[in-house]
């Protein structure tokens, strides 16, 4: 199963251990536009259920097996903080369907300043 990674899992960032296991597929960006936020901490950025806003977000593509799938929804808290749910990205010039960690939808976030990556 293939994950599409924006924020604080990916390479170089504080829970990238997590993907210890999983096989890196290379770096992507969303087919469509999203907003991308951050919080007040700075720690962690929100991908936001708005399609067709924002902008075409960067970010890295991993084979996962189902195993470290649910580990991950477990450190995402799905369902209750993050949603699971497919989209499609540009990965080596084609277009795929992976799953993305994606907040819920929360109108007064898209007045914050929208970013391409984190």
């Amino acid at each position: 199963m293939k994950v599409f990674i924006y924020g604080s899992l990916k390479k170089n960032k504080k829970l990238h251990s997590y993907l210890k296991d999983a096989k890196f597929l290379g770096y992507a960006s969303t087919a469509e536009k999203y907003p991308l936020i951050i919080s007040k901490s700075g720690w962690y950025p929100y991908l936001l259920n708005y399609p067709g806003r924002g902008f075409r977000v960067k970010g890295e593509v991993y084979d996962v097996n189902y195993t470290l799938l649910k580990r991950l929804d477990r450190l995402e808290e799905v369902p209750h903080y993050y949603k699971r749910k497919k989209i499609r990205v540009k990965l080596k010039s084609k277009t795929c369907k992976v799953y993305v960690y994606i907040y819920g939808k929360k109108r007064k976030f898209l007045k914050k300043e929208l970013l391409d990556e984190f």
